[in-house]
């Protein structure tokens, strides 16, 4: 039983190397970290060449390690070399990819923009995995996701899987289950109360995810359809009620009682 990746969203008030301390405790091995501001009233804890040094000895003081960076916003007005930095913070974080998201409806910048940027991380040795939401304004669900992927055509491309996504934009396990190892960047988990389709989500996506297994999300059916190795990455951001310790803890407990099953 693989052990998921914890997302940096799941405890935002902790700085970096506090979380990966803490995922540690609550028995995880893996994180997702921010090392790029998606810009607008967004301020995610980053790590930055100010605090790379600490990051880089928590991970090794702690035996963790770095499986995504995120994010990479592409809005009508960005280019690559605004994301070099953060891709070249997470090669020296030893990062599997980084994630990419498209705020940006024109084809014609959109694809040959994601073939630079696997270009580059390419050369990192990373991938760039694209996250489809339901709420972006193109490309949102898996039916487009897929779409785009063969349009940029770039063996370093791949899609990444939030089932929270999945589900709010009326994309379905099926789907999923067509999809090949070659398509599939990584899986995330996180549940919810319902399955409604809408477009209006952002609150629940950033602040109020269920924990796996609570909820009413296909969990086991969208585990079972993943390519077989597929990584998993748990992105649980829920009102900060409790410890962050607690919470991240509560996140590896529920997705192992879910593999389990």
């Amino acid at each position: 039983m693989q052990m998921p990746s914890v997302h940096h969203m799941t405890a935002l008030e902790t700085e970096p190397a506090e979380f990966i301390a803490l995922v540690a405790a609550a028995g995880g091995n893996a994180v997702s970290l921010f090392a790029h501001q998606p810009g607008g009233a967004t301020d995610f804890p980053l790590v930055t060449k100010d605090n790379l040094v600490a990051v880089r000895q928590s991970l090794a003081d702690h035996a963790v390690r770095v499986a995504n960076v995120d994010v990479l916003m592409l809005t009508p007005h960005s280019n690559t070399e605004d994301f070099l930095p953060a891709l070249d913070i997470g090669a020296e974080l030893g990062a599997r990819g980084a994630v990419a998201l498209v705020y940006d409806v024109d084809a014609a910048r959109v694809i040959p923009a994601l073939q630079a940027l696997c270009e580059q991380a390419a050369q990192r040795d990373m991938g760039i995995a694209f996250e489809f939401t339901g709420f972006t304004p193109a490309w949102n669900s898996l039916a487009g996701a897929v779409e785009l992927l063969s349009a940029v055509n770039h063996p370093h491309l791949k899609i990444a899987l939030d089932v929270l996504h999945l589900v709010r934009s009326g994309s379905t396990i099926a789907e999923v289950a067509a999809l090949s190892a070659g398509q599939v960047a990584h899986g995330q988990l996180c549940d919810g109360s319902n399955l409604e389709v809408t477009a209006d989500y952002g609150r629940e996506a950033a602040s109020n995810r269920l924990l796996p297994g609570t909820g009413v999300f296909p969990l086991r059916e969208f585990l079972a359809a993943l390519p077989e190795g597929t990584p998993l990455d748990l992105e649980v951001p829920r009102p900060p009620t409790r410890p962050a310790l607690e919470r991240i803890r509560q996140a590896l407990h529920g997705a192992r009682q879910l593999q389990s099953q």
